[in-house]
């Protein structure tokens, strides 16, 4: 059964003003009662309803961190909507207790499921480069950067333990990282040749690629399906975990699509297990 995407939409945009307003059970009302965050994706994951300490659920641990001492305001780039998710491209500010500033680039994906009669969001995951992000508020801010990731350090030990913190910085040195940006370049570039033989070296022989997102097919079909003529141009490209996100502009067949592209790498042999492009035109 379809989603209604008018009112999935209405959720996905309430998430940031419910989070400027400091609304915390509205913000927690918005997801469904098994759902899971992860922000950022290769950095764990927080879940409501379960992993209960001192009254709080893993996401109500993950508000209390990240949002509610914090004042974030979101820029939204692009919006697109396709079945029950929704893909946002977004810069995120977030203003420190101390005064720090930080700036996220990232890519955000909701779905959204029907949960006693209501829109509710399932998940959340936010793609954007944990290392780089860090590094950037420690350069930019100097001391207040180096207090303010102190301050949030010790936040996280004393309300989510060691094990989850110790999760959540494995987002610095586990994933694809920069090979996932050269194999998202090389992709392209074997797409824009035609190259069959190249784009078959960087994905697994049973890899998907949707084009656009909720069509599926194997990477081994793409270019015989979509033409040697598609042209395909990536820029933005950051890595989380295993994933590797980039803004595309594509023109093929008359159709110019521009959205957000998601590659997901196994972590194995580094090669592509899939791409989703959630792209308008």
């Amino acid at each position: 059964m379809l989603m209604n995407r008018e009112k999935l939409y209405a959720l996905v945009k309430r998430s940031p003003e419910l989070v400027d307003r400091h609304d915390r059970e509205g913000w927690l009302g918005l997801f469904s009662s098994e759902s899971v965050v992860e922000d950022p994706v290769g950095g764990g994951l927080n879940r409501k309803g379960k992993d209960w300490r001192s009254d709080r659920d893993g996401l109500s641990r993950f508000y209390d961190i990240f949002i509610a001492p914090n004042d974030i305001k979101f820029t939204v780039n692009q919006d697109i909507v396709v079945g029950n998710e929704v893909v946002r491209d977004v810069l995120i500010r977030t203003r420190l207790p101390n005064g720090a500033v930080s700036e996220v680039a990232a890519y955000l994906i909701y779905r959204g499921v029907e949960e006693g009669g209501e829109v509710k969001l399932a998940s959340l995951q936010a793609h954007w480069d944990f290392k780089g992000n860090a590094m950037r508020l420690l350069r930019n801010n100097g001391m207040k950067g180096i207090v303010a990731s102190t301050v949030q350090f010790w936040s996280m030990l004393r309300i989510q333990g060691l094990k989850r913190v110790m999760l959540y910085l494995g987002a610095m040195y586990k994933g694809i990282f920069k090979k996932g940006v050269a194999a998202v370049n090389s992709f392209a570039a074997a797409v824009n040749a035609g190259d069959e033989a190249a784009l078959a070296r960087l994905c697994e022989p049973d890899a998907s690629i949707e084009y656009p997102a909720g069509k599926r097919m194997p990477a081994s079909d793409f270019l015989k399906a979509e033409g040697k003529g598609l042209r395909l141009e990536v820029s933005g490209l950051r890595s989380a975990g295993w994933h590797t996100s980039c803004v595309f502009d594509a023109q093929g067949s008359g159709v110019h699509r521009h959205g957000v592209a998601f590659f997901q790498f196994s972590p194995k042999t580094k090669r592509i297990v899939s791409a989703r492009f959630f792209g308008e035109g």
